[in-house]
């Protein structure tokens, strides 16, 4: 629905000619006190049964209610007046009722002339009587003036605005008039009270004397009396609103001081978001008064729709009014929350807190929603921080649903929120919700862009949106309320400065007025320049038209395109045209502060980025305070008044004076410089204090902290300074890269202590991401790219925790890299890392773990984000930045729903997220940007059997394509997902190939047949069966068993024969690429990007080849190689930028370079890369630890104080277990058990063994047979006495044999249906066995005192080892899912990595040594625990003076 003020309505249909008139009875001749004419509002609906009513009083007091004429078009009233109202009428416009009485005439036509209006309501205003006309209420007597006055405008287009005006006056009156029968519960409330009263009688009279003028002066004068009706109409709203104004304050302030819960602040939200905060300002007395009686009109009609959308353009004061709006409702105690959206302010610009700001709003104002949001959001702390959707279905419309809160909600200036979607997140959300909670409505403003409108076209909002377009109304009103405006404010300088009486002249004023042109910020800012302290007001206003005069006659340099052009520029010179030339280059880079900052500086922050004085800062700024926003407390933030400002100055086409202008590639220099040297001067390790090993969450008073010792100069200096790194300029570059390099090189750990704690942590990936694009070739380029590499390598950490930057990611850190080098002093780790932290960084950017295996992962199409499936039924479904994989939103699976996620696709658009769910098979889409569920779509193939080939949308985002096989049949089934129904499916016989894609407004999938491969359209409109648009011929080796991938739109064919990777363009039968690089195993896994640029390639010994197309095929791009195990997914990403591939539990991401980057040379390794759980072995001392890969033929014993290898054995066998203690190391293999000594310490380095070089061999005189798992089924005893041996049999039947180490002797065996990992207690006395699915089975070994026979006693189920599980500490240590390591007392020690965070059975603990043993792994890691402290003794005294925590070293600790 579209409102538009000033525009005239379609006409009604005219008259008939006669009047229509109403016949007064004769008894109604008024005695002394005159008669009352009463209005009766009736509903619409009534209206048409009842009609109005109009009520006489006689001199008896007995009313008569006469029935009314037929209603008007507009619904009004008619009024009737005696024979005495209008003398002057003729012989025509009278005549006798049936009861002999006069006929009163009431015009109904709309273009009745004004003048008459004026009249008819001034005579019948002589005629209402001046008592109480309500009984005993005191304000019946100005109803009834009211009425009178809502009846006589009724219906006349001219004056429709007082009617309005009226109508609301008389509902706000209504409502008063309850309180005035109840015992006022204060002295303040009587004083309030008689004032109210002694103000409503004043301004009746006021209304009642406009009558008492002869008819001559009404008639010359009737303009002047509609306003001064008007004014005083607005004279009473005012009185009004501040008696109610008052008393919701009152209230308000009772209602604070009971809300206790620290719910309401710790919930995270805006600040200074609602309406009373800031330096808004309302709308001025008596102007934009249709616009806002319309808004009141809505916010009180239960019948209008939920939603008001009030569309301006810039300038049109969109907040003035929302302010006006808010505060009003307020006013009648109806608002429940205010958002005032900026982008001057984080917080305010964020989705992310509207909501909940909103939801603690409404906790405040209203107890019985209090008490519901409570317990909600105790229930669920981290609700701020869930999907959109989430936030609004939890914190706002439940406890509203369940506390029928009647309220309404302002929601200011939308379009400066920060959000890049087509339509707003915010919009989509309250689409899905408004009619859930029908007693609430939502008053929103914001610029007509299109992602707006777009936001408001949504199906659900349309209909329950009413539109108010701001620029569109009449601009004769707008003139009007701009004329009124400047006559306020010139009162109001004149009231405070001498020698200003009848100023300005009428013809200044209509000059002012002209020039505004309908924008309220000319004129705001004109009054601003005009009223200038320490200026002569008269002076200010004559330079002012002169220089604008000639700014329009081209008489000076200035040349201006738009009236606000030739106020700025006017202005400007007034302000700085005489000031010394050679001083305009401070003036320049202040202005350039205010205008190119990123966000709001305040003076104080201006003059310590630039080095200049405050005073001097504040002044310049004073000198154009007409364009800012300039508070006198210099640390308060300095904005531009308006946004058209900051577009003026920087633009040189619109502002020519280069004197002022303020020129970006100049001014973003200075400022970074200035950032850039104030870190480098002032930051600090640990500024903000913080205690060691916690997060930053668990620091209650964090942000007291931050504004106590991080300067807001300085916040902003370390958040925004690469946002000035914007242009190349070989002058500057030089200078720039040295400051660079300094504050790297000696402040980089610092500034991220800074962010960490501002929770900043992406602005350090940003930012050395644009200074390694700006350093281009410069020598700074690899500190800049080894920092982005820790930065993104600890993403997860920095971002956490303030204190493990010192404590995990430093420490954490390659030995070889440059971070290390320059700050390995500052290093405070908790742990020792004993092995397996490589010395250099691999070419792997980044990396994220799961709780649980990885099912599925792709890329949205604009490559920003990854959504990735995970988990146990029901499958967790995640979204991941496509930069740092940090988590920002997880979709809550719909309730019920139990399968797993497959084919996981995008919308183009990014918006849309649907996979086809398992159990029951379905495809469920969520929409991103709210997290809501979108549709829920039933598969009607039967569920067994059934394969998921591929996914697909339709370009225009509403059309998802399924390619399902089963039965030896595939069908493509086309659904709509926003209507969530299928609009056709296709099926056939033949073997379809596992892709299909979008070909414009088609689909496009592949069959083979025999050697031919056929490649099929379907159009996602048309429901016409596939037809073939290709026939292609595959070479002779191609086999469809092995690995292979089609690329429909450019009908290439990768595929591997076993020996060689070939990609085959069927469409030119020619072969693009044959390589014979297939290292051994093979190729796994093939992937295209998908526009076929680059080809992915898995191969099964962990490494990953990229070719990218070049102009004679394809060639080789990349090699890399996983440090996470066994590859089971690779992406290229949209954009071909960056790699995704999956292992187990972790993600790891690669960006693509130039050249070929190999991660390791193999021959570095180790352990052969086997995709193997590793075995290891600790000595009971915890001195020494022997480790190799399950059957691996290497064997590394270490020495645990050192991490230097004691010796390394070539055992030339498949090892199953093995075991250390003293000197000496014990290898099982299938059918022997070799011993060997281990070397002098001083024999160290390089010490090697082979199986000659044994001390001792026994063969098993029982040997096992093979066990198909790949876990160990073999395990050595601490003291090495014994070997124990799991022998698979059958599926459930399988041996437990126990052996003499010394001997090879078979001791004793039991049977068992148990199969999984084997270990001893501590004491070597138990043998336990773990099966994967939980179950735990254990024997004692004992000996029989009479045979002296070993046996295996079998332990009950209740029992369980005397040492505990060999993965959980018998120190107290824990591991937590979210990848830490706890002491004993729950102190954070260290932050895993992703690649370290081995499932629980693949980690081993010894004492203080815990060892993950994981197969994606390619050493095993092993770290030493223990916070070591010192106490120095007072040896005299006895006593302790003090307590000093040392850290481990990089080696040992010191």
């Amino acid at each position: 629905m579209k409102r538009l003020f000033g525009k005239k309505p379609e006409k009604s249909p005219k008259p008939s000619p006669e009047h229509v008139s109403l016949g007064i009875p004769a008894n109604t001749a008024p005695g002394p006190l005159g008669f009352r004419a009463e209005l009766d509002i009736v509903p619409d609906d009534e209206r048409s049964n009842r009609g109005s009513r109009i009520v006489f009083q006689d001199n008896s007091g007995k009313g008569k209610e006469l029935p009314a004429p037929e209603a008007s078009t507009s619904g009004a009233a008619v009024v009737g007046t005696d024979h005495r109202s209008d003398p002057t009428k003729n012989a025509t416009d009278t005549g006798e009722g049936e009861s002999g009485g006069k006929l009163a005439e009431v015009s109904k036509v709309p273009e009745r002339e004004h003048k008459n209006t004026a009249l008819r309501t001034a005579t019948i205003l002589s005629d209402v009587p001046k008592e109480a006309a309500d009984g005993s209420s005191p304000l019946g007597s100005l109803k009834a003036v009211l009425r009178t006055i809502a009846a006589i405008h009724a219906g006349h287009q001219e004056t429709i605005a007082i009617g309005n005006r009226v109508e609301n006056l008389l509902s706000r009156i209504v409502a008063l008039e309850g309180r005035f029968y109840s015992r006022p519960d204060s002295v303040e409330e009587q004083r309030r009270r008689d004032k109210l009263i002694r103000e409503f009688g004043r301004i009746e009279g006021q209304i009642r004397s406009l009558s008492e003028k002869p008819e001559p002066e009404q008639l010359a004068e009737h303009a002047q009396y509609t306003e001064e009706v008007y004014m005083l109409l607005e004279d009473l709203r005012e009185t009004i609103f501040d008696y109610q104004m008052a008393q919701q304050k009152e209230i308000y302030d009772r209602q604070r001081e009971l809300v206790k819960p620290a719910v309401l602040r710790d919930l995270p939200s805006a600040k200074a978001a609602e309406y009373r905060h800031g330096d808004r300002k309302g709308c001025l007395k008596g102007t934009r008064g249709p616009v806002l009686d319309e808004i009141e009109l809505w916010a009180r009609d239960s019948d209008k729709p939920p939603i008001y959308w009030l569309n301006g353009l810039a300038g049109t004061r969109k907040t003035t009014i929302a302010q006006t709006i808010a505060e009003r409702i307020f006013a009648d105690g109806q608002l429940g929350a205010s958002f005032f959206c900026s982008r001057d302010f984080e917080d305010r610009s964020n989705l992310k807190f509207i909501f909940p700001t909103i939801a603690v709003q409404l906790a405040r104002n209203y107890p019985e929603f209090r008490s519901i949001f409570v317990s909600l959001a105790q229930s669920d702390p981290e609700i701020a921080h869930e999907s959109l959707y989430n936030q609004m279905n939890k914190l706002i419309v439940r406890p509203l649903k369940k506390s029928n809160v009647s309220t309404v909600i302002v929601v200011d200036a939308l379009d400066e929120c920060k959000d890049e979607e087509p339509a707003p997140a915010i919009l989509s959300v309250l689409g899905q919700f408004v009619a859930q909670i029908p007693n609430v409505k939502f008053f929103v403003t914001g610029r007509p862009e299109p992602r707006i409108r777009e936001g408001f076209r949504l199906p659900l909002l349309a209909e329950a949106t009413d539109v108010f377009i701001l620029h569109d109304i009449e601009p004769t009103l707008v003139n009007n309320d701009i004329r009124q405006f400047f006559k306020h404010s010139f009162l109001e300088l004149a009231r405070h400065r001498q020698g200003l009486d009848d100023w300005p002249t009428r013809e200044q004023l209509d000059l002012l007025c002209e020039r505004a042109a309908g924008l309220f910020v000319y004129a705001a800012a004109t009054i601003k320049f005009i009223g200038r302290r320490n200026n002569d007001p008269k002076e200010q206003l004559d330079r002012l038209l002169r220089s604008e005069s000639s700014a329009r006659e081209g008489k000076t340099k200035f040349k201006a395109n738009t009236t606000l052009d030739s106020l700025y520029m006017s202005i400007l010179q007034e302000a700085f045209g005489d000031d010394d030339p050679e001083d305009d280059h401070r003036t320049r880079s202040v202005l350039g502060a205010v205008t190119l900052a990123a966000n709001p500086l305040s003076p104080s922050t201006i003059a310590t980025l630039l080095g200049f004085g405050v005073t001097d800062v504040f002044l310049r700024l004073s000198s154009v305070h007409s364009f800012l926003i300039l508070q006198e407390d210099p640390d308060s933030p300095v904005r531009p008044f308006h946004k058209s400002f900051p577009d003026f100055i920087i633009d040189p086409t619109r502002y020519i004076n280069e004197r002022f202008r303020v020129s970006p590639p100049n001014h973003h220099p200075e400022l970074l410089a200035g950032c850039i040297e104030l870190m480098n001067r002032t930051l600090e390790k640990n500024m903000c204090d913080l205690p060691d090993g916690v997060v930053n969450c668990e620091v209650d008073d964090l942000s007291e902290r931050t504004e106590q010792h991080l300067d807001p100069a300085l916040q902003y200096a370390c958040r925004s300074w690469h946002k000035h790194l914007v242009d190349r300029d070989i002058a500057h570059t030089p200078a720039i890269a040295s400051t660079l390099r300094r504050f790297l090189e000696k402040k980089f750990l610092f500034w991220l202590e800074v962010l960490s704690v501002l929770g900043a942590a992406r602005e350090a990936v940003d930012a050395l991401d644009v200074a390694a694009k700006w350093l281009e070739a410069s020598p700074t380029l690899d500190l800049v790219a080894d920092c982005f590499r820790f930065v993104m390598r600890f993403f997860e950490v920095i971002s956490t925790s303030c204190p493990h930057i010192y404590h995990s990611a430093l420490p954490l850190c390659p030995r070889k890299s440059i971070v290390w080098g320059l700050y390995e002093p500052h290093a405070r780790p908790l742990t020792r890392i004993v092995h397996g932290l490589p010395n250099s960084w691999d070419p792997s950017i980044a990396a994220a773990g799961f709780p649980s295996r990885i099912d599925t992962a792709v890329w949205s199409p604009c490559s920003r984000f990854i959504a990735i499936s995970w988990g146990e039924r029901p499958t967790t479904i995640e979204i991941l930045d496509g930069v740092t994989l940090e988590r920002t939103t997880t979709l809550d699976y719909p309730l019920g729903e139990l399968g797993w996620a497959e084919g996981l696709a995008f919308s183009p658009n990014t918006r849309l997220l649907t996979w086809v769910s398992t159990n029951p098979r379905k495809i469920i889409s969520y929409d991103l940007q709210t997290g809501g569920l979108v549709s829920t779509i039933a598969l009607e193939q039967p569920a067994h059997h059934i394969y998921l080939l591929s996914t697909t949308y339709s370009a225009c985002g509403t059309m998802f394509a399924v390619l399902i096989c089963y039965h030896l049949t595939f069908t493509v089934s086309i659904y709509n997902v926003p209507v969530g129904t299928r609009t056709y499916s296709h099926s056939a016989k033949g073997q379809p190939l596992n892709e299909i894609s979008t070909h414009g407004e088609c689909l496009r999938f592949a069959t083979i047949d025999s050697r031919t491969i056929i490649t099929w359209e379907i159009e996602f409109a048309s429901p016409h069966a596939p037809t073939p648009v290709g026939s292609l011929r595959v070479p002779d080796n191609f086999n469809p068993l092995q690995a292979f991938q089609f690329h429909p739109t450019s009908s290439r064919l990768a595929f591997t024969t076993g020996e060689s990777i070939i990609v085959w363009d069927a469409q030119d039968s020619k072969f693009l690429l044959e390589s014979t690089d297939v290292n051994y195993g093979g190729v796994v896994l093939m992937s295209f990007s998908p526009d076929g640029r680059f080809l992915a390639c898995i191969m099964r010994d962990l490494e990953l080849h990229l070719w990218k197309e070049s102009p004679t095929g394809y060639t080789l791009h990349q090699k890399l190689i996983s440090n996470i195990g066994l590859f089971e997914s690779v992406l290229v990403s949209p954009n071909g930028g960056s790699i995704i591939a999956s292992s187990g539990q972790v993600v790891q991401l690669w960006h693509t370079t130039d050249s070929i980057t190999p991660l390791f040379d193999p021959s570095t390794l180790t352990f052969r890369r086997s995709g193997k759980t590793f075995t290891l072995g600790f000595s009971p001392d915890q001195a020494l630890a022997a480790v190799t890969r399950t059957k691996d033929r290497t064997v590394v014993v270490l020495d645990l104080k050192s991490g230097i290898s004691r010796l390394t054995i070539d055992t030339g066998m498949e090892v199953r277990a093995v075991g250390v203690a003293g000197s000496s190391v014990v290898v099982v293999g299938e059918e022997k058990i070799v011993t060997w000594n281990l070397p002098a310490e001083d024999h160290v380095l390089n010490a090697r063994a082979n199986i000659n070089d044994s001390v001792l061999t026994i063969t098993f005189n029982h040997p096992p047979i093979h066990d198909f798992t790949l876990r160990p089924i073999a395990l050595v005893s601490p003291g090495l006495h014994r070997v124990a041996m799991r022998e698979w049999c059958s599926h459930d039947h399988n041996s437990l044999h126990l052996y003499d180490v010394s001997t090879g002797e078979h001791l004793a065996s039991a049977e068992t249906v148990l199969q999984g990992d084997l270990w001893f207690t501590l004491d070597g006395r138990e043998v336990w066995c773990i099966t994967f699915d939980g179950r735990v089975g254990g024997w004692r070994i004992t000996k029989d005192s009479d045979s002296d026979i070993t046996k295996l006693e079998y332990l009950e189920s209740s029992i369980y080892p005397s040492s505990g599980f060999p993965w959980q500490s018998s120190c107290g240590y824990k591991v937590t899912n979210g990848g830490w390591v706890l002491s004993p007392s729950g102190k954070r020690l260290l932050w895993l990595p992703p690649s370290w965070r081995s499932p629980e059975r693949d980690r081993m603990w010894s004492g203080r040594f815990l060892a993950f043993l994981d197969d994606r792994l390619l050493e095993p890691v092993i770290l030493e625990f223990g916070i070591l402290d010192m106490y120095v003794y007072d040896v005299s005294a006895g006593g302790i003076l003090t307590k000093i925590r040392l850290f481990w070293s990089s080696g040992i600790a010191g």
